[in-house]
């Protein structure tokens, strides 16, 4: 009890003693009060988070002109939803280079892989209700399809396999008769179980269970089991158990060559729609992604996801902790598990001929941010999407926290970064072995640090330009932060450099993490 409130008791005891009608009355006008104030206070807190999000906002929209200008993307559209629900958009550029048209936050664009966070979900759904169980052999529903034992690894493959990619199984996108086909004849409907057809006869990657391997015909074989399961398509689940409950009115299936308010992507800066149809089908992707969405949505369908509006408690366990080994080990039931610049992320990214999207939700901020470009397979787009996600998301983490390093503590952090980088560099490993924080001393002895990094350096070659971009805190509270570099390597042109940096007790910062993508 605060001493404010005490004094008030104590005040109104000795009035009540005194008269009781002027006690009442006195009564009922300090709660009029306390309520007046009350509306007062919370008036004024609206008033702060309006002009917040305001400032948010704003600072997006000058953050995603500013990328527009100097990636040169078509158009782009960011959405996000912060700690206390509040969500928005910002959008840039145009929906069409023809007719120049602005793209708006609302315009539809295909959201890609970004689908199969829809499938995964309504697959638990499922289980949740005992129509479908995680570990059970697929042989079960599917086993009478003609098609079905000519499946690498057909009767030991369970549903957890096919949505966390541990199933054996090869990608059918990656198939020239696929691609040959899909190009040749985007007027024609596929039949989803023509896609299967792709990978049949073919000898699996690897035993089931016992490795990682991304493939959208996991999905195909996961959308089957839900119509099924249920005996309705699996758009059809989707709209009912997702879509419409969590008024996701920008989403919807993308099952057709003309989609309404849908942009025009573009693909080596080809359009993608031309006399207002697709001249790649959609259709073709069906389970494998199969959705339009907006920013905005994709980051209120995050929201609701991960942060566990939608799943049982023990459902979402299961999607975030079901990982597999090797590559797989950060990746889920239909969910990306990233550790960012902002802490461990959950989320997915999506690419469809001309179209590239990415949502996370970030755990240790309770912030979603979603990207999305109308452009694809081109190095300044590709080298935006690289840390878009990741930028936009520190746009409203310095805005909400009120925190931001100053321009010496920046420019003292980038020195240090960019000297351990050079040990890194000129192969003295031991060397940026002692720079290291207590945790990865732990983890990785001297003697195995070298090892350790030899896999990770020859995937990206040799270092040929490296720009510093941003050092941040990305976690106030346990000053902890993140220096990010715009890199090229000999094997990886347009990269993001990100060395993630501590305070120890004895005050030096040591660096607590290292990653390139």
């Amino acid at each position: 009890m605060s001493k404010r409130l005490s004094s008030l008791v104590l005040m109104g005891s000795l009035l009540c003693a005194a008269n009781l009608n002027s006690s009442a009355a006195l009564a009922q006008g300090s709660l009029k009060g306390q309520l007046a104030g009350k509306a007062e206070a919370a008036a004024g807190a609206t008033v702060q988070e309006d002009e917040k999000l305001a400032r948010i906002l704003g600072k997006l929209q000058a953050r995603l002109d500013e990328a527009r200008l100097s990636s040169k993307l078509p158009g782009a559209t960011v959405g996000f939803v912060l700690p206390d629900g509040r969500f928005g958009s910002v959008s840039t550029g145009v929906s069409d280079l023809g007719t120049g048209r602005p793209l708006k936050p609302s315009d539809r664009l295909l959201a890609g892989s970004i689908g199969k966070t829809f499938v995964a979900a309504v697959a638990l759904l499922l289980v949740e209700e005992g129509k479908l169980n995680l570990d059970e052999k697929i042989e079960r529903l599917l086993g009478n399809e003609k098609w079905f034992h000519h499946l690498p690894n057909a009767k030991e493959i369970t549903l957890r396999m096919l949505l966390n990619h541990s199933s054996g199984i090869q990608n059918h996108v990656d198939s020239s008769g696929f691609i040959n086909s899909m190009f040749k004849s985007p007027g024609r409907d596929i039949r989803y179980e023509e896609l299967v057809a792709y990978v049949l006869n073919k000898k699996p990657l690897f035993a089931p269970g016992k490795g990682h391997h991304y493939s959208d015909t996991n999905y195909i074989l996961a959308g089957l089991l839900v119509e099924k399961a249920t005996g309705k398509t699996l758009y059809d689940e989707i709209t009912e158990r997702i879509l419409k409950p969590l008024k996701l009115e920008r989403t919807i299936p993308a099952n057709s060559r003309t989609l309404p308010e849908v942009a025009t992507g573009y693909f080596q800066n080809r359009p993608m729609i031309v006399g207002g149809k697709f001249i790649v089908n959609p259709q073709w992707e069906w389970a494998g992604g199969g959705f339009a969405s907006t920013a905005e949505d994709l980051a209120r369908w995050a929201r609701a996801l991960y942060a566990g509006d939608l799943l049982q408690k023990k459902s979402l366990d299961e999607m975030l902790n079901s990982t597999t080994i090797g590559e797989g080990e950060g990746y889920g039931l239909g969910v990306e598990i990233v550790r960012s610049r902002w802490g461990k992320s959950y989320g997915h990214d999506g690419e469809f001929p001309g179209y590239l999207s990415d949502m996370r939700y970030y755990t240790t901020h309770n912030l979603v941010v979603a990207v999305q470009v109308n452009a694809d397979e081109e190095p300044g787009v590709n080298r935006f999407m690289a840390g878009a996600v990741d930028d936009f998301a520190g746009v409203i983490i310095r805005e909400i926290s009120g925190r931001a390093l100053g321009e010496a503590d920046q420019s003292s952090l980038r020195k240090l970064t960019e000297s351990w980088l050079q040990l890194i560099d000129a192969g003295r490993f031991t060397e940026s072995w002692e720079e290291l924080s207590d945790k990865l001393r732990a983890k990785f002895a001297r003697d195995k640090w070298q090892s350790a990094l030899q896999p990770f350096i020859g995937k990206v070659g040799k270092i040929k330009t490296r720009r510093f971009k941003s050092a941040d805190y990305s976690d106030p509270e346990t000053e902890t932060v993140t220096v990010e570099f715009e890199s090229s390597f000999t094997k990886f042109p347009a990269a993001s450099e990100v060395v993630t940096l501590e305070r120890g007790k004895d005050g030096r910062w040591r660096v607590a993490g290292y990653s390139i993508h």
